[in-house]
Order: structure tokens, then C-alpha cells, then sequence
């Protein structure tokens, strides 16, 4: 979609259809940290989940500004290649690495959320935060000089290797919690929702293309089940995390005694 403003400037919105699951993205993270402080402050990992919530909503943000707005991140390859840098080739860069890397890191701050639950890291500790902030640094690193130096196997490792393996070990720590069993249906649907929105952008984007044709691969192909698909299992994650760590209400039934028929 483009449009000319008044001085003939061209406007082009690429994938139109994202858009409103980055919208809905950004709400789930803002809606989603705001009602997680709300917890009882025996539940210690709160400030974690804020946090990855948080991150969730401003990678789709960034994710829409560049698949919407800057391009193609796929192309990206070819000015690289020919050393074409300008100052919109370096949005387009600094936005895919930024997807990419929070990406990363909304998978590994729900590893962290995990440990953290099962009380294997102290999410009060400074040593954690500062290993979560190395990790993060790492990822965003690791993904820079992959973009730059075209290395194929980043992401595999990355995108694929590291979001399967946290997310896993997130849904095993869960399990190993007790007292959560009762919240978990809400869990598993997130993660299956999950798993299918990230093989429908990897393993079978082809499929999908093939499928749907040409026409409307454009609008709800890969890219698009995956921003929904995300959407929706953030939405069940958090509904998992609010049941299994509110307070439970103690209910106090009032019985009427009639003292004078009890003595007779």
C-alpha cells in the first residue's frame, strides 16, 4: 500500500496486515507488565515477568516499524554485499537487530523466569540480573556480527536453537511446580500456540506460501500467522502466570446458631 503526500513523497506500507497484531502486541506487554506488579509480593520472579512482557511488546513494536515501514529485512543481504551503506540501509540494519536480539531475549528472560521459580537462581540477587544482562549483551552482539558478517548458521542457533531450548526448560520448571498444576492448561495452549506460529515462519513457510498463493500469502502468510500466533500465546502465558501466583481468597461463610433451640 502507498500514498503520495502533498510534496509527491511516496509513503509504502508493506505488509499492511501486521500492523494490528503489533498494536495488540504492544498492549498485551503493556496491559500484561501493569497487572503483573499487581501480584503479591511473596511471588519474587514479578519484577522478571514485568520485564519480559515488557520486552515482548517492544520487539513486535520494532518488528512492525521494520517489516511495515523499513522493508524486507531478507534484502538486506545484497546492499551488504556490495557495500552500499546509507543512512536508511543503517535503520534497516539497526531495526533488524534489534528484532532479532529481543527475540532472543524474550525466550531467554522466560529461562531466567523458570530458574527463578523453582528457585534455582535467586531473582533478588544481584549476580542474576547481572548474568541476565550479560545475556542479553551476548545475544545482541552475537547478532550484530551475524547480520554484518552473514554468518548462515546465526540463525539456527539463535532464532531456532535458543528460543526451542528456553521455552522448553520454562514449561519443565513449570511442571515441576506443584502448586501450578491447576494454571497449566493456560500454559500448554500458549505453547502450542507458540510452537505452531514458529514452524509456520520457519519449517513450513513454503508450505504456507504454496498453499494460501501468491495473493494472499501477502497478507496472512507466515509472517503474519507467527506476530498472531505470538500474540495469542502471550496472552494464555499471562493468564497462566496471574492463576498460578494470586492470592488465594479465603472464603468465610456466616452460619445463624440459635442459641436457645441448642440448649433445649
Amino acid at each position: 500500500w502507498c500514498f503520495n503526500d502533498i510534496d509527491g513523497h511516496k509513503l509504502c506500507i508493506r505488509s499492511p496486515t501486521l500492523i494490528p497484531t503489533c498494536i495488540l502486541a504492544l498492549l498485551i506487554g503493556i496491559f500484561c507488565s501493569k497487572n503483573i506488579s499487581k501480584l503479591p509480593e511473596k511471588f519474587s520472579t514479578r519484577w522478571l515477568y514485568q520485564l519480559t512482557f515488557f520486552l515482548f511488546g517492544m520487539m513486535m513494536t520494532s518488528a512492525g516499524i521494520l517489516h511495515c515501514f523499513l522493508g524486507d529485512p531478507n534484502k538486506l543481504l545484497d546492499p551488504l554485499r556490495n557495500s552500499d551503506t546509507d543512512s536508511f540501509l543503517f535503520l534497516q540494519l539497526l531495526f533488524a537487530i534489534i528484532v532479532a536480539g529481543l527475540t532472543t531475549n524474550v525466550a531467554i528472560s522466560f529461562f531466567f523466569c523458570g530458574l527463578c521459580d523453582i528457585n534455582f537462581l535467586n531473582p533478588n540477587s544481584r549476580s542474576t540480573s547481572f548474568l541476565l544482562i550479560g545475556s542479553y549483551f551476548t545475544v545482541f552482539v552475537l547478532w550484530t556480527l551475524g547480520i554484518l558478517f552473514q554468518w548462515s548458521w546465526i540463525f539456527y542457533v539463535l532464532y531456532l536453537g535458543v528460543i526451542l531450548f528456553c521455552c522448553f526448560t520454562y514449561l519443565l520448571t513449570q511442571l515441576a511446580i506443584k502448586s501450578n498444576h491447576s494454571a497449566l492448561p493456560a500454559l500448554i495452549v500458549g505453547g502450542c500456540y507458540g510452537a505452531i506460529g514458529l514452524c509456520a515462519v520457519t519449517f513450513g513457510e513454503k508450505y504456507i506460501c504454496k498453499l494460501e498463493g501468491p495473493f494472499w500469502s501477502q497478507y496472512i502468510g507466515p509472517n503474519f500467522l507467527w506476530f498472531l500466533f505470538s500474540d495469542v500465546s502471550m496472552a494464555f502465558i499471562f493468564i497462566y502466570v496471574i492463576r498460578a501466583n494470586r492470592e488465594k481468597k479465603v472464603i468465610i461463610e456466616k452460619y445463624h446458631i440459635d442459641v436457645e433451640k441448642n440448649q433445649e
